[in-house]
């Protein structure tokens, strides 16, 4: 059987994530964003700010959301590295689009797995490999987002809460990335004490896909070539800076004034946030966010909330489109991947 296999499975465990425990919570946490968000709320006043949209500019947040994600892909196909000329743009935009479709509207973050899979399927490679390099791929956003608060706190207060909230992410995730360098350079002895834990005990069984994923590492190069790393860290810097832009360019949208460090800023939160459970596409909860961080600004809550519908279709129109388009071109069976075991 398949490390992210079996895809198919009946239609009742396709939907059984619907019960999951998460998936409630994250209703319930976007449904009160969304009242939270909407309270007291001038409706006469969001339409007619709405109405006004620079559709100019509109068309230069929609092309930097969609070079934001053409970073994305190359990035992500650098990290196949060195038999990443040997697979397709195409398919690993596909797999990227599927996964972040999969991953805005279902629970658990299961897109990379999705992605993981597919992009394995195409090219024939692991697919514990290819989960490998989308975990790379997270801790290099989260010392990338730690990059960002230590910039951003040079020249503003980052409120407390999300202060902490965001450090605790983005150093947890950036101890994961120092925890993968070290097992592509000393995977043998880490796979070997693992294998040598789970025989004594027998309670550590658990462990048995995270040894699997560490003898997968050895196929993960990139983390040992220089100048494959600097490739990464560029194109890291690069994706984020798109997102930035984006956020900047809304504020054209409306023709809002703000400190130019509202856009940096909004991006840790919203990066921040995206680890709490939601509704699909982050219905509420994005709002929400947009609108407490512009506060902080002095954004007035209705010109807020336009600026956050506008955001929220900007990012989300693409994905859910790319999606779709991704499952077309890949041919795709949008199924539930399940680990179990290797391959």
């Amino acid at each position: 059987m398949s490390a992210l296999g079996p895809m198919a499975g009946t239609t009742g465990r396709r939907l059984a994530w619907l019960r999951a425990p998460r998936f409630w919570l994250g209703m319930a946490l976007s449904l009160m964003a969304l009242y939270l968000t909407v309270k007291d709320v001038q409706w006469s006043e969001v339409g007619a700010a709405l109405a006004q949209a620079d559709r100019f500019f509109l068309l230069l947040a929609l092309g930097s959301v969609l070079l934001n994600t053409w970073g994305k892909v190359v990035r992500w196909r650098l990290l196949f590295y060195p038999a990443h000329s040997q697979l397709s743009m195409l398919s690993c935009a596909s797999a990227l689009l599927v996964g972040q479709l999969a991953n805005k509207l279902l629970p658990a973050r299961l897109g990379d797995l999705m992605r993981a899979y597919f992009i394995a399927e195409d090219s024939g490679t692991s697919k514990l490999f290819a989960l490998a390099t989308t975990v790379v791929e997270k801790a290099l956003d989260s010392v990338m987002l730690l990059l960002l608060i230590a910039l951003v706190s040079l020249w503003t207060t980052i409120p407390s809460w999300l202060r902490r909230s965001s450090l605790l992410l983005s150093v947890a995730l950036a101890v994961l990335l120092l925890a993968v360098v070290l097992v592509a350079n000393q995977r043998q002895r880490i796979a070997e004490a693992l294998g040598r834990w789970m025989l004594r005990y027998r309670a550590l069984a658990f462990l048995r896909l995270f040894q699997r994923l560490v003898e997968a590492s050895s196929e993960l190069r990139a983390l040992r070539d220089v100048a494959v790393q600097a490739q990464l860290w560029a194109w890291s810097v690069l994706v984020w800076a798109f997102g930035i832009v984006t956020n900047a360019l809304v504020f054209r949208v409306l023709d809002l004034t703000v400190h130019p460090l509202a856009s940096p800023l909004l991006m840790v939160v919203l990066m921040t946030g995206a680890i709490l459970p939601t509704s699909p596409l982050q219905l509420g909860v994005f709002h929400y966010l947009c609108v407490v961080t512009l506060a902080l600004f002095g954004v007035q809550r209705n010109v807020a909330l336009s600026y956050a519908v506008v955001l929220h279709l900007v990012v989300h129109v693409p994905i859910v489109l790319g999606g779709v388009l991704g499952l077309w071109v890949g041919n795709y069976d949008f199924h539930r991947p399940d680990i179990s075991s290797g391959g």
